[in-house]
């Protein structure tokens, strides 16, 4: 059997793991995802080729393990014993809440090798920048087919897509928009999917600044110290690495996020490079290079009613919408919780 997923994250990876481990070698994963590189909101950014070991994490920036989660411990503990996590350092840091109940992790090699690790281990064949546009049902094989605006990619048995539902929903044609107009309490629960929107700005230094003159390695700013800044990180320092070079990430607040989401992200990343200068007069302004992100679908504030992890639009054969979209939080742990109720429901439907 053959399965392509729409999306190179972290719940297309975790769907994959779970789906080589029912199915062996019998099944054939294939992934699709319109980025030049795996990780989804997980992603991480790299400098240059001339300063290639400074990066910087542009979304998720750590991941958090409930304690008395049996299941997603598993998963956590097959990260830590294969060195892709380990704890994170929780000196000179501001603002983190602290719970009893909670564990954090950092990862040394950036937060997207989590997400390359689990495609890794479920053997997948990776297509990136690759944008499919269109779903369609082929009547003659009892597939389905993707497509992008020029021609048809590629078809399978069961088409997954873990992209967010706001994507879904405005840019993918076909079959799969027929669908969903026909089932009108999907169309409407899907339309009800909200997310928070912000900025990231991750700025790179060349290795011979030995010393940004910080502190800290994290810092949660309160909305009383800043009206845009929320979220700062030495990234190297917060991935437990304290030697150059050396890069910072800020991430911007969810209000000013939304405020300017249709606006140009050079111009706002410029403004938002402006503020952190100004909020951290003591850091070096000798960078090597500044990226910026626009992160649209930033995490889900509202998900599909019930959380049940999945939705399926067409069981024979199968196509199926997955995600953090269909589970209770926007976080790994609810993502390795949707993608197990993916696959539940996936086995008895291809079998």
């Amino acid at each position: 059997m053959k399965v392509i997923l729409i999306g190179a994250g972290i719940s297309s990876a975790i769907i994959s793991l779970l789906l080589r481990r029912q199915y062996g070698p019998a099944i054939k994963l294939v992934v699709f995802d319109k980025g030049r590189s795996i990780g989804g909101r997980m992603t991480t950014s790299f400098d240059s080729e001339e300063n290639p070991h400074c990066s910087v994490d542009t979304g998720a920036q750590y991941l958090t393990l409930t304690k008395s989660n049996s299941i997603t411990t598993k998963f956590f503990q097959q990260l830590i014993d294969d060195h892709v996590i380990e704890l994170l350092d929780k000196k000179n840091t501001i603002g983190i809440r602290e719970n009893q109940d909670k564990i954090d992790y950092t990862a040394p090699r950036g937060i997207a090798s989590i997400v390359r690790y689990f495609f890794e281990q479920a053997v997948v064949e990776m297509n990136l920048s690759k944008h499919i546009t269109k779903i369609d049902f082929n009547s003659t094989n009892d597939k389905f087919t993707i497509s992008n605006d020029k021609e048809k990619i590629d078809e399978a048995e069961a088409v997954i897509v873990t992209v967010p539902v706001p994507q879904v929903l405005c840019q993918l044609k076909g079959s799969i928009a027929q669908l969903i107009d026909q089932n009108k309490e999907v169309k409407e629960n899907l339309s009800q999917i909200k997310y928070s929107s912000r900025f990231a700005v991750g700025l790179f230094y060349p290795s011979s600044v030995t010393n940004l003159n910080i502190p800290w390695r994290i810092y949660y700013v309160d909305k009383k110290e800043h009206d845009c800044l929320r979220f700062l990180a030495i990234d190297n320092a917060k991935r437990n690495k304290n030697e150059p070079p050396f890069s910072l990430i800020a991430q911007t607040s969810v209000e000013f996020g939304a405020k300017h989401i249709d606006d140009d992200k050079m111009i706002i990343g410029e403004e938002i490079k402006e503020k952190i200068f100004q909020f951290l007069p003591e850091l070096s302004r000798d960078i090597s290079n500044t990226k910026y992100h626009k992160w649209k679908y930033s995490q889900v504030i509202q998900s599909y009613p019930n959380q049940p992890g999945y939705v399926v639009l067409n069981e024979h054969p199968l196509l199926m919408l997955a995600g953090d979209s269909f589970a209770a939080e926007s976080n790994f742990e609810a993502c390795i919780q949707a993608a197990i109720e993916s696959v539940k429901k996936i086995h008895p439907l291809t079998t």
